[in-house]
Parts: structure tokens; sequence; C-alpha cells
């Protein structure tokens, strides 16, 4: 696959966030994907490496808090080889009211259509406000 198939799953691969397909975005991931959220553990309890498993369990947990899904927009995308570079900016609701709106920047690899690696960077502060 080239560059621009690669920035088209990282494409299709966010929206499916905003459509709370979970089972989606795991069928997307490699069976030995990893997600790695950047920052400080004892600052975040997200924070570190994660299985394709584990990420479902999260992502489980975590829209089971929200009104809706989760939008990640990409606003902007660059592609080298296998690896997409994205920036995404998400907005969710919580179920009691509170608005997620972070920025993110994602180094994703993208090996066979499937996404293989995240490498996840954002205001980890503002996650725990709102998630805890």
């Amino acid at each position: 696959m080239g560059t621009t198939d690669n920035k088209r799953v990282v494409e299709a691969y966010m929206g499916r966030f905003a459509r709370s397909d979970i089972d989606g975005v795991l069928a997307m991931m490699s069976d030995d994907a990893t997600w790695t959220v950047v920052g400080k553990p004892h600052l975040f309890a997200g924070a570190g490496v994660r299985s394709k498993e584990e990420m479902g369990r999260v992502w489980r947990e975590l829209y089971a808090r929200l009104d809706g899904g989760l939008d990640m927009s990409v606003t902007g995308m660059v592609a080298e080889g296998e690896e997409v570079a994205a920036e995404v900016a998400s907005r969710a609701t919580t179920k009691d009211g509170r608005v997620y709106a972070n920025a993110y920047h994602f180094l994703i690899a993208v090996r066979a259509g499937k996404v293989a690696r995240v490498k996840e960077y954002t205001d980890l502060l503002h996650a725990a406000e709102v998630f805890g």
C-alpha cells in the first residue's frame, strides 16, 4: 500500500470513533497492534503501552460514559512509507454534561491496510479533568 492508501486507512479509522463503532475500530487493527499514550502514568492512568485487547476494554469503558460518540476529526496528515502523522481534533459530551474537546497528534503505522501501531500525544490533564 502507498502513502495515499495509508492516509485513507487512518481517515476511516478515526471516523469509526464518532460512530461509536468500537468493533470496527478493533477490526481495523492488526492482531499484534499496540497503542501508546505518551505521558506520565502517575499523572494519567491511561498513559503507557496497551495491546489491541486492552484498548478495546478502555474504549468500551470510555464510551459507557459518553452521550454519543467521540468525534475524531482529522485536520491534517503527512505520510511517509507506512507511517502516517495525523493531527486530530476531538469532541464529546459525557453523560453528566461535561465537554471533552482535545487536540491530538498521532503517529500511526499502517501495515497491509491495518493499523499496527499508534503513538498518541495529547493534553492528558484535560482528559484527567473530564474522565478522572
